[in-house]
């Protein structure tokens, strides 16, 4: 396993599983000023841990769903995360908005009665109110590349579905799904985009 600490700062591996069933991640925390303000959503399964709004602290994981005997910070990881860093304030507006645009549909979808759906999903006029709705849990930085640079997938603890959370999977600055918080880490939407990009 190579030293990733000196690839990508705040990392470790952390084994997870019973002794016939171990499985080995690399994971940390990653600071995003661009999503401070947000709900905090560092509980349980993207759960509120905290009455105070978020200071940008997310927690990162590289690989996604994909488990590996030996897991490692690649090239394409690097380039990725410093990719979302650099350009974090533009990819916040890029997800908000293309949340903004599905919106109304998801309200459809979940289909809450009237006095449900101003608590958990309201009607809304611009980006900045999803501020009060969701709050980012973790970034992934997944085992799936172009131009090495790896796919991108945020995962959001959200009022609407406490089980099942939102998720945004992105390739640079553009979004590839939107969906549950599955969407975020699932190795098969980033090959399956991949496939319909590169033929």
């Amino acid at each position: 396993m190579n030293n990733f600490n000196d690839r990508l700062p705040n990392l470790e591996v952390k084994t997870y599983g019973s002794d016939d069933n171990k499985i080995k991640v690399i994971e940390g925390i990653l600071k995003l000023s661009s999503w401070s303000g947000y709900q905090s959503r560092q509980g349980i399964y993207d759960s509120i841990d905290t009455d105070k709004q978020s200071d940008g602290t997310v927690r990162v994981q590289i690989g996604g769903d994909m488990v590996v005997d030996n897991p490692e910070v690649a090239e394409e990881h690097v380039n990725a995360y410093k990719y979302l860093i650099e350009h974090q304030h533009k990819l916040k507006d890029i997800i908000l908005n293309s949340l903004f645009i599905n919106y109304k549909k998801l309200q459809e979808q979940y289909g809450y009665e009237i006095e449900e759906e101003k608590l958990l999903m309201p009607d809304i006029d611009n980006t900045s109110q999803f501020k009060n709705l969701i709050g980012l849990s973790s970034v992934h930085l997944l085992n799936v590349s172009k131009d090495n640079v790896a796919y991108v997938g945020y995962e959001f603890g959200c009022t609407w579905d406490d089980e099942h959370g939102l998720g945004v999977m992105t390739y640079k600055d553009r979004i590839v799904e939107i969906g549950n918080a599955d969407s975020s880490f699932l190795t098969w939407i980033a090959e399956e985009d991949l496939e319909s990009n590169t033929e």
